[in-house]
């Protein structure tokens, strides 16, 4: 794959950052259940854990099927699951969206680096990003709160754009607040279904950096152009391009 890449977009979720196991679960949870206790709205345990539970297998559904859902559709399924009404809905839907901002992200190894880089190469760096239940507002002050936020001059979040990977329209996006063509582009990502044959689709390079996340695919999905196991081999690879 020969190309004079321009710009460089990256997949959040186990690309840029990732989350312990069960993290934002927990954090959800003791989200509701303040927003609950300063409304003086009673919820039992049973209830709470199977309305979280359904909100969830909802979400997976629907971003398996490709059909996009807000992450304000699970905040209002759970307060219709849950009986919350009158002024205590909204506290309780929010509370919900927002548990996610004090949640610990961790950095992928060598992320910060890898940024510098590329930014020294005058590329111009997006993301191209399906944000579950935690928006793309938050997942910007996440990289604000890192000093990463600096290093991106486009970016697609699944909630703002209405579409998740591998639609074209969410990696259009990306590349249209990049002002890059798709040719002169390559998508960094860790899934082989979103990542790699959305950006393929629309005639990007790709690149699965495998380091947080190895994914092993399923018969006859797409490879990447290229397999990464570090962020630190990115750069080295984009100028032999």
């Amino acid at each position: 794959m020969a190309r004079q890449v321009k710009a460089v977009t990256f997949d959040f979720w186990n690309t840029l950052a990732s989350v312990p196991a069960g993290t934002m679960e927990a954090a959800r949870r003791r989200a509701l259940e303040a927003a609950c206790a300063s409304c003086e709205v009673a919820v039992e345990a049973e209830l709470l854990t199977a309305s979280l539970e359904e909100v969830v297998s909802s979400y997976e559904r629907s971003w398996s099927a490709g059909e996009h859902f807000h992450p304000r559709e699970g905040a209002e399924m759970l307060v219709a699951a849950l009986g919350v009404e009158g002024a205590a809905r909204e506290l309780v839907a929010e509370a919900f969206l927002d548990a996610g901002r004090g949640a610990e992200l961790d950095l992928a190894p060598g992320i910060g680096d890898c940024l510098e880089a590329l930014r020294g190469r005058e590329l111009r760096l997006g993301i191209v990003c399906d944000v579950g239940f935690t928006g793309g507002a938050l997942l910007r002050d996440f990289l604000e709160r890192e000093g990463l936020l600096g290093h991106f001059s486009g970016w697609a979040f699944s909630d703002e754009v209405g579409h998740y990977k591998p639609a074209p329209q969410i990696f259009a996006a990306a590349l249209g607040a990049l002002g890059a063509e798709p040719a002169a582009a390559v998508h960094v990502g860790d899934l082989r279904r979103t990542d790699v044959a959305g950006a393929a689709a629309i005639g990007m390079g790709t690149v699965r950096y495998r380091e947080l996340n190895d994914d092993p695919g399923v018969d006859g999905e797409r490879e990447a152009d290229f397999v990464l196991d570090s962020h630190g081999e990115l750069a080295g690879l984009l100028a032999r391009l």
